[in-house]
């Protein structure tokens, strides 16, 4: 795994069959929800932030729609190797009918400058799905994960050079990881193969994570399932696109400009070990 992550802790205590994707996927947004019940997860959720880009068109004021939803855009840089690489507000744009995150062509001096945004909110245990249709630009890395720390971690990524054919070092496929939760320790993680091209059409990736499990999913369809290295700890939701040039891992860097398009970003939070009021299966 790349340590493309060890400044973020720094900005995290700064900031302390297929469904439609074309509306939110699991609930009717105008039913009126007590609690938000996820198949596998022990009692409920009482809250539920949908950011829908699909309407969305190019001159908004980017910062001002995700504020909406408690959502920031990154500006840091990760002095990593073989290349450093930057989260660029200005690789951030509201594209047509969805937020386009962009990884620059390198230039082959300085850092590549990539794409980041995350929640300003912590929390413990969640259900959150992104819709999302990705890069065909080789040599970047999609995530979707949660992150405190490098213990406290849980990624849900897909590497674009090795979508459908492996590498000489990395498998082809989306990577489910649970970072390991003490330091020296094995992280617990699976490769899952693609049965289908997500360059092609939108997605939703989903990670549900509970007090004792993480699970993964793709069009809600579970994919992976950990019961080892949970995370235990709050914090942030973090969706970026990036690269280094690790042959290992990211490949890369890029050649041309790498465009991720992410429709919509659903978040269930706010646990509780009870089900009360109108209860709504999500």
């Amino acid at each position: 795994m790349s340590p493309r992550f060890k400044a973020l802790a720094a900005l995290v205590i700064l900031a302390s069959a297929k469904k439609s994707l074309q509306a939110p996927a699991s609930v009717n947004a105008t039913a009126a929800c007590d609690t938000y019940v996820v198949s596998g997860v022990p009692g409920g959720f009482t809250q539920r932030v949908f950011a829908d880009f699909s309407g969305i068109t190019p001159g908004g004021n980017l910062n001002a729609l995700l504020s909406q939803y408690g959502l920031s855009v990154s500006n840091y840089q990760i002095n990593g190797s073989p290349v450093p690489h930057a989260f660029t507000p200005s690789n951030l744009a509201l594209g047509t009918g969805a937020l386009n995150f962009k990884v620059s062509a390198y230039s082959g001096s300085g850092a590549i400058q990539s794409a980041e945004i995350s929640t300003n909110d912590h929390f413990k245990y969640a259900s959150v799905r992104a819709v999302q249709k990705s890069s065909k630009t080789p040599g970047v890395v999609e995530g979707n994960f949660f992150y405190l720390n490098d213990n406290q971690e849980i990624d849900w990524e897909i590497l674009t050079s090795t979508i459908s054919q492996s590498s000489a070092c990395v498998p082809a496929g989306i990577w489910a990881t649970n970072q390991a939760v003490m330091p020296g320790t094995p992280n617990t993680h699976q490769t899952v193969p693609f049965t289908f091209d997500p360059t092609a059409d939108f997605h939703e990736y989903r990670i549900d994570w509970s007090s004792d499990t993480t699970a993964f999913y793709i069009d809600g369809q579970q994919k992976a399932r950990f019961t080892t290295n949970v995370p235990t700890q709050a914090g942030p939701w973090v969706w970026n696109t990036w690269s280094n040039g690790d042959p290992c891992w990211s490949n890369g860097p890029p050649t041309a400009d790498s465009i991720t398009q992410m429709r919509s970003i659903e978040i269930y939070k706010g646990w509780t070990s009870s089900v009360s009021g109108n209860a709504c299966s999500v």
